[in-house]
C-alpha cells in the first residue's frame, strides 16, 4: 500500500474483495443510519423544495445530496465493492417501508441506481485510490445517475433536455459532490479518528495520518 497526499493509492489480493461479517454488519448500519435521513427529509423537503423551484426551475437538485450519500460513505469506509450498492438498497428498503409520497420507484429503485452510479465513481479508478477527489467523484456520478432516474419518473412530464432539465442536473451534481461526496470523506476522517473503525484499513490509514 502506498499513501498519497490526501488518501491512499491500495494494492491489493485478489481476495480483498471477499466481505467479512464485519463489512456486512457496517454497511448495514450505514444504510439503516442512512435511509432514516433519506426518510426524515422526505418529511421536509416539501417546502424548500418549492422556494428552489420557485427561485429558478430545475434548482431543486441543490437538496438531492442528502438521499445520495449513503452509498458514497459506505464505499469510502468498507472499500469492497459493492459496499456502495448494498447500502443505498438498505437504506432505500426502510425509506419505502416507514412510508413516503416517492413509492417504490422513487424510493427503492432510486435508490439502487444510486448504489450502482456510486460504485461507478471508483470503478473508475479501480477502487485503488481513496481520497476526497475520488469521493467527490463518487458524489457526482451519483447524483448522475439519480438525477436522470428523476427526470425520466417524477419529472417525466418535463423537458430532459431543456432549460430544466439541464439546471437539475448540474444543480444535483453541485450537491452531490459536496453533500454526499467531499463531507461525507470528513465525516469518515471525523468518525475513524475515534476509532471505531480500527478494524477496516480505511480506519488504520486515517489514524495513522492523524
Amino acid at each position: 500500500m502506498a499513501q498519497g497526499r490526501g488518501g491512499s493509492v491500495v494494492t491489493r489480493s485478489r481476495h480483498w474483495y471477499r466481505w467479512r461479517p464485519v463489512d456486512i454488519t457496517v454497511a448495514s448500519v450505514i444504510g439503516v443510519a442512512s435511509g432514516l435521513v433519506f426518510w426524515a427529509f422526505d418529511l421536509i423537503v416539501t417546502a424548500p423544495t418549492a422556494v428552489l423551484k420557485g427561485f429558478v426551475p430545475g434548482l431543486e437538485g441543490a437538496l438531492n445530496g442528502f438521499w445520495y450519500f449513503g452509498g458514497v460513505l459506505a464505499l469510502i469506509i468498507v472499500r469492497k465493492p459493492g459496499a456502495g450498492l448494498y447500502a443505498e438498497t438498505v437504506g432505500a428498503l426502510l425509506e419505502l417501508a416507514l412510508g413516503n409520497q416517492w413509492g417504490a420507484a422513487g424510493s427503492l429503485v432510486a435508490g439502487i441506481v444510486q448504489g450502482v452510479f456510486a460504485e461507478i465513481g471508483f470503478l473508475i479508478v479501480a477502487y485503488k485510490l481513496w481520497n476526497v477527489w475520488t469521493a467527490t467523484l463518487s458524489g457526482v456520478t451519483t447524483a448522475i445517475g439519480g438525477a436522470a432516474w428523476s427526470l425520466v419518473t417524477a419529472y417525466a412530464g418535463m423537458s430532459s433536455m431543456g432549460y430544466f432539465g439541464v439546471m437539475y442536473i448540474v444543480a444535483s451534481c453541485v450537491s452531490g459532490a459536496i453533500v454526499s461526496g467531499a463531507l461525507m470523506w470528513f465525516l469518515y476522517l471525523g468518525i475513524a479518528r475515534t476509532g471505531a473503525l480500527s478494524r477496516f484499513e480505511s480506519g488504520r490509514i486515517a489514524t495513522a495520518r492523524a
